[in-house]
């Protein structure tokens, strides 16, 4: 039997670990003060604020906050039945790191890891690691030269959604992502790869993967541009991989054979969509044969169909994954011309009817079960009402309402913790559920958009930012879900305390940002001690985690004002940026692209720009004139109207 065979089979069991990691653990903690646990990273400034004290899960406890290494303190509050909040803690000393103090209910007093309050700081600290892991993680040109499953990235499969995941992140914040230092070379690459020399550490699944690699290199057309972003190095090579090498083989016991995949073709559609916005790093030669290629297997491989299949917890086959793809597919066809539009759009219809009609939201399998490609179904269903309310289906409004009750309904807990059930599974049986917890917060943010009740709207909110709280640190170990936290993340006490095994399968302690596990049911509601799951991280977790960045950054894109004076324009507005960024913002006349003007912020927060008319000639009155920031579907507008003594404004 090869080492390369047992090692897949590892993998996919899910056995390899560390030590006695595998072995339940029947002893229970004693603590000798309270718990406190928190976001390690921190909180935005803006956003919901709490923090779980799983020593006192009964009863009030008294909490107050200081800054680390002081005792002064700064807020004060109580605990409930384990839950705290300081959402009204807005301190502006944003550079300064704090800590929660809990006293009380007969243990002595515990405090908080320190962790920081500022504005977007979920943003800020996630885009670079983000990044990193998709650069070092990229199969044969990463950070090991070799390419378990066969994909674009180690470990990657058809239902990876690296692709889409990327575009996503560009399309919701084209300034921060264009502006991110550009690491990847592709002329060193390319030589690296294509010398004789050069040899692959041979892994499961990877027989195509360096004739693949050395063909991406000299038969697809490299980026164009000097400095071309890291986000886009990576569309750039995951793209075109799969264009020379579309057929894979998932290697942890899918039943599938080798093949091109309905979800490998999917993402495909991210990019065809999004190729106005990257054009000046991606060939008109190089997005029509992608296009071509598309639109020659779409059809022939199903994805006009509709998608029955519901897979299990691996997280294989998410109900739902075509519908965004269609309605993306749908764009690019009537903004090219082509005769086969209205079947994406008939397409996505049709799924859906079948998902409001068939696809039970109170089954767990269904929704929380699908792991980490859960996601998909809402921010499919959400963006087809949000995008397109007049051409959807009857009922989705209603079925996206009743997935908010169902999310609601499982996560009132201490710990804001949506549950796989209400029984005994506080998490996906059996596997490692970082990717769910991860991609949880872009599914309930973009709920919130749609759903109409107010008092709904704000606590999916809370439970999307307490989701990146235990992702980062507010959860039974009181641990962020990186086993390596010198490895691309800032300000982390406690990673992880139990690695995955070296030198296997995707060699992720090789990789920066990577997010390895997280407590399952038994560790919950407070047993740290508890059996650890599968510790591996994987690159479908990060995809899930990028998708979530994405959508924290719609969120808070967030279009301010937008009026009339006497000679000019006032514009204000709120956007996720780094520190010293100024905020570009497109103005469109009666729907034509004018000019971009540079919007910049004295506090890190507001972004104001004053628009002299004559920047804008040959206005009249009647004019409509849109500002945006984003690109796409992840755009956010406003628009203003000119009258002579009203102008009637308009923000979405």
């Amino acid at each position: 039997m090869s080492k390369h065979f047992i090692t897949a089979l590892l993998c996919t069991a899910g056995i390899l670990g560390a030590g006695s990691a595998a072995i339940a653990q029947t002893n229970t903690l004693q603590p000798e003060a309270h718990w406190v646990c928190v976001n390690q990273t921190g909180y935005n400034l803006h956003a919901p604020k709490r923090f779980t004290v799983p020593t006192a899960m009964q009863g009030n406890l008294s909490f107050y906050i200081t800054a680390e290494g002081k005792n002064t303190p700064l807020y004060k509050g109580n605990t409930s039945n384990g839950l705290g909040d300081f959402t009204d803690f807005t301190p502006t000393d944003t550079r300064t790191r704090y800590v929660i103090h809990a006293t009380g209910a007969g243990l002595p007093e515990g405090a908080s890891y320190p962790f920081s309050v500022a504005p977007y700081l979920l943003e800020r600290e996630g885009f670079q690691p983000s990044v990193w892991f998709m650069n070092d993680t990229r199969s044969i040109t990463g950070t090991h030269h070799s390419a378990y499953g066969g994909c674009p990235w180690r470990d990657g499969t058809y239902y990876s959604y690296e692709i889409p995941s990327l575009v996503w992140m560009f399309l919701s914040n084209p300034k921060v992502y264009t502006e991110m230092p550009a690491t990847i070379s592709y002329d060193s690459l390319k030589a690296m790869v294509m010398a004789p020399e050069f040899k692959l550490v041979k892994a499961p699944n990877d027989e195509t993967a360096l004739a693949a690699a050395r063909k991406y290199f000299t038969t697809i057309e490299k980026p164009l541009g000097n400095r071309v972003p890291d986000v886009i190095m990576d569309l750039h090579w995951g793209l075109g991989y799969y264009m020379v090498n579309p057929e894979t083989k998932d290697p942890s016991g899918d039943p599938l054979p080798k093949q091109l995949h309905p979800q490998t073709l999917a993402q495909f559609a991210y990019f065809l969509y999004a190729y106005p916005y990257l054009d000046k790093w991606f060939s008109k030669s190089y997005y029509n044969q992608v296009l071509a290629f598309a639109r020659k297997n779409w059809q022939p491989i199903g994805l006009l169909d509709i998608q029955k299949e519901v897979g299990g917890s691996k997280g294989r086959h998410a109900p739902g994954f075509s519908v965004l793809p269609n309605l993306l597919m749908y764009e690019v066809a009537k903004r090219e011309h082509l005769p086969e539009a209205e079947k994406y759009m008939q397409a996505a219809y049709q799924q859906t009817s079948w998902i409001i009609d068939s696809l039970s939201l109170d089954v767990p399998l269904n929704t929380k079960g699908q792991r980490m490609s859960e996601y998909v179904l809402m921010t499919g269903l959400a963006t087809y009402q949000l995008q397109y309310a007049d051409k959807a289906p009857k009922g989705l409004q209603q079925k996206i309402e009743k997935w908010a009750d169902v999310m609601i309904s499982r996560s009132d807990n201490a710990w804001d913790f949506r549950r796989y059930d209400l029984d005994s599974s506080w998490t996906v049986p059996e596997f490692n559920e970082v990717g769910n917890v991860a991609g949880f917060p872009a599914a309930a943010l973009l709920a919130s958009a749609v759903v109409h009740d107010a008092a709904k709207k704000e606590r999916l909110e809370q439970l999307a930012f307490a989701h990146f709280d235990n992702l980062y640190g507010r959860n039974p170990l009181n641990a962020h879900a990186t086993h390596h936290p010198e490895k691309g993340f800032e300000g982390i006490s406690k990673g992880y305390p139990t690695g995955f095994h070296e030198d296997w399968c995707a060699r992720l302690e090789l990789s920066r940002g990577t997010l390895n596990c997280l407590p399952g049911t038994e560790m919950y509601p407070f047993n740290p001690k508890g059996k650890e799951r599968h510790l591996e991280g994987w690159i479908n977790h990060n995809t899930a985690w990028n998708v979530s960045l994405a959508v924290l950054n719609w969120y808070d894109n967030r279009p301010q004002q937008f009026t009339q004076a006497q000679h000019a324009l006032n514009l204000s507005w709120q956007a996720p940026l780094n520190a010293g960024q100024s905020l570009p913002v497109t103005l469109l006349v009666n729907g034509v692209v004018r000019t971009t003007v540079a919007l910049t912020s004295a506090n890190g927060i507001d972004y104001t720009a004053t628009i002299p008319l004559t920047q804008l000639k040959g206005l009249k009155q009647g004019d409509k004139i849109t500002a945006v920031y984003g690109e796409g579907f992840l755009a956010k507008r406003q628009e203003l109207v000119l009258t002579n003594t009203v102008n009637k404004i308009a923000s979405r």
